[in-house]
């Protein structure tokens, strides 16, 4: 096993985590006698100058910065081929984690989370740091709602540089900002969006763009606009959507420059809230009493007194006669006008035509396409096309679906709706992908915790070795293998050698070998190998057989060996009863030292040539009828 005390100082308990970069174990100080957690630059790119310089400047950038929302670090160093950072050890979960389990937050905790890593990314904005990948897997939360971001492995130092390396896209892609998915230098305002994306993930559940492919997501962070919060959580107020909705605005300049300044504004409006919402005093108004009316109460019919009239003076009475003349004067040209008209031809009356009523014509009315099945993205599409909105509701763990596929439809498949109208999907929440760290060499009590809290599942099969017990001896799939959440990984852990050896193997038929014990798995020259081996017959055996232990070395030559009919003859052996048989080997005084092979078999006896076939090889290997038994060291 690779030794697991760093610098004799930093002993490494458990894996509690995994990166693309570096493995993140539980440890001990044992010189101040504290936890702490450790960052192991992962062995394939300690060896790379680009991969080491950034882990180093990681440690610098990060440990110059003192606030209670970062990840105190305390110590950077190498033991050997191991690079590693120290930091302090936050008892809790990740931050994506919690909202898994929980599907979404409140408000007020999503706030009280956000506020806090507003507060300690934007000390490190103030100190010349951007982090450059804010995410949920990079905030810890303990069990008392205490904040503290993290993982500070691609963030850079611009006091230090003063250079910003525009060809290299930082961050991950469900939460970078428009400005880093183009490629472009990212600011502090870069972090601000991608708190955005944070805090619209607590609310809502899901991030606000998901897409299968990288460049998909990005172009989304680059030119859709966010689906509006109220349509996955509708308790959210509109205020702080509008906060949100400013944050992910696709410019720099239109959100808050620095994370701090977010922090204000949320703080800003959670009193606000508070005020709204908090307990107020009843304002009292006198009521009089009501009494029944009395003869006094009843009101007063008033008396009504004519006003005096106007006398009329002369220019009023000269003005009425001279329109009273002209009135006169109008009625010989009526009668003259209407004799005239009388005079014309009649003209048939034309009838009156019932009047056009212009229709209204129906919506036009478009067939929902059928989406359950398919991707998001398919999805997304095949609604598109249709001149319909597509509104992804929910996502959610659906067990035995495939990842990122649509669970329900509403509207449901071929029902008929107006064009722009919006569908509304469920979908399969994807799992998390991860990459495999190499556990081979480790005890398996300081690696299954730190692999299941990852979402794999960890089968464990004990076997012999001369591995010391609980020592990880192999490992199902191998280091690197990507995986998602739920998937299952076999560690084959080290029993000691008190454990017997399985083995199931089919002799002609006739005999099958259960099962061996080895004592011992490291021997010196001139030791005996003591082997038992456990048998049963199939039927009864009428021919005495002979078993021989060979000892191989690893060019396949035979170094030593013991051939001898069992104590109890193969004639004796009865139908399915069990039969122990004890062997001894003596490896020569000579032997060179190295690894070994324990191979037996058997034949007819006097006729060594004439080895009974193996049918089946079980749970080990066979060559030339010859079986494995164990594999083991001898040194000098």
């Amino acid at each position: 096993m690779e030794p697991v005390l760093l610098n004799n100082r930093y002993r490494l308990l458990e894996l509690v985590g995994s990166g693309g970069m570096a493995v993140v174990y539980r440890g001990e100080d044992e010189l101040l006698q504290r936890q702490v957690a450790v960052k192991v630059l992962r062995e394939g790119f300690a060896s790379d100058p680009a991969f080491l310089a950034r882990f180093q400047r990681e440690a610098r950038a990060a440990a110059n910065l003192d606030h209670s929302s970062i990840v105190t670090v305390y110590d950077v160093g190498q033991d050997g081929d191991r690079h590693y950072i120290v930091m302090e050890y936050v008892a809790g979960h990740d931050l994506k984690t919690v909202i898994r389990q929980k599907g979404r937050l409140g408000v007020d905790e999503a706030l009280d989370i956000a506020i806090q890593v507003c507060a300690g990314v934007g000390h490190a904005h103030r100190a010349g740091t951007i982090h450059c990948d804010i995410k949920p897997q990079n905030v810890l939360v303990t069990q008392e709602g205490c904040a503290k971001v993290t993982d500070f492995g691609i963030a850079r130092a611009l006091s230090e540089s003063g250079v910003t390396e525009s060809e290299t896209v930082w961050g991950s892609p469900l939460y970078f900002s428009p400005e880093q998915a183009a490629g472009k230098p990212p600011s502090p305002a870069s972090d601000v969006y991608s708190i955005g994306v944070m805090m619209y993930e607590m609310l809502a559940g899901v991030p606000p763009f998901r897409a299968e492919k990288h460049t998909a997501l990005a172009l989304m962070h680059m030119r859709e606009e966010p689906p509006p919060l109220a349509v996955r959580t509708p308790y959210v107020p509109a205020q702080l959507e509008h906060i949100i909705h400013r944050v992910l605005s696709k410019e720099p300049a239109a959100r808050y420059p620095y994370a701090d300044e977010l922090a204000d504004a949320l703080d800003v409006y959670r009193r606000q809230s508070e005020q709204m919402t908090g307990w107020q005093p009843a304002v009292s108004t006198p009521v009089a009493p009501v009494l029944p009316p009395t003869e006094a109460d009843r009101p007063v019919e008033p008396v009504s007194e004519s006003p005096p009239r106007p006398v009329p003076d002369m220019l009023t009475w000269g003005m009425g006669l001279v329109a009273f003349v002209a009135v006169l004067g109008l009625v010989p040209l009526w009668l003259s006008v209407r004799r005239a008209y009388s005079a014309l031809p009649t003209v048939p009356a034309t009838p009156t035509r019932t009047p056009l009523v212009t229709v209204t014509p129906d919506a036009q009315l478009i067939a929902v396409p059928g989406l359950l099945g398919s991707s998001v993205d398919e999805a997304r599409r095949a609604v598109e096309r249709a001149g319909l909105r597509f509104v992804l509701l929910e996502e959610r763990d659906e067990p035995g679906a495939d990842d990122g596929v649509v669970l329900e439809q509403s509207p449901a498949p071929g029902e008929r709706v107006p064009l722009d109208a919006e569908v509304a999907v469920v979908v399969n929440r994807p799992r998390r992908e991860l990459t495999l760290p190499g556990v081979v060499g480790y005890p398996v009590e300081m690696v299954q915790n730190g692999l299941e809290s990852d979402g794999l599942r960890v089968v464990v099969e004990e076997v012999w070795s001369p591995q010391p017990e609980g020592m990880v001896v192999t490992q199902e799939p191998g280091r690197g293998v990507t995986l998602r959440a739920d998937d299952t990984v076999t560690l084959t852990v080290s029993g000691g050698v008190d454990v017997p050896i399985p083995l199931d193997v089919n002799l002609a038929n006739l005999i099958v070998l259960e099962a061996a014990s080895l004592r011992k798995g490291i021997f010196q020259p001139g030791d005996v190998i003591a082997l038992t081996l456990r048998w049963h017959a199939v039927r009864s055996i009428d021919t005495h057989y002979t078993v021989f232990v060979h000892v191989m070395g690893s060019d396949g030559n035979l170094v030593a060996q013991q051939d001898a009919e069992p104590i109890s003859p193969t004639t004796e052996w009865m139908a399915s009863v069990g039969v122990m048989t004890p062997h001894q080997v003596v490896i020569p005084a000579d032997l060179p030292a190295g690894r070994y092979q324990l191979r037996v078999g058997m034949y007819p006896q006097g006729q060594p040539g004439a080895r009974l076939p193996v049918v089946d090889a079980g749970l080990t290997t066979a060559e030339l009828d010859s079986i494995l038994i164990a594999e083991f060291e001898v040194q000098r």
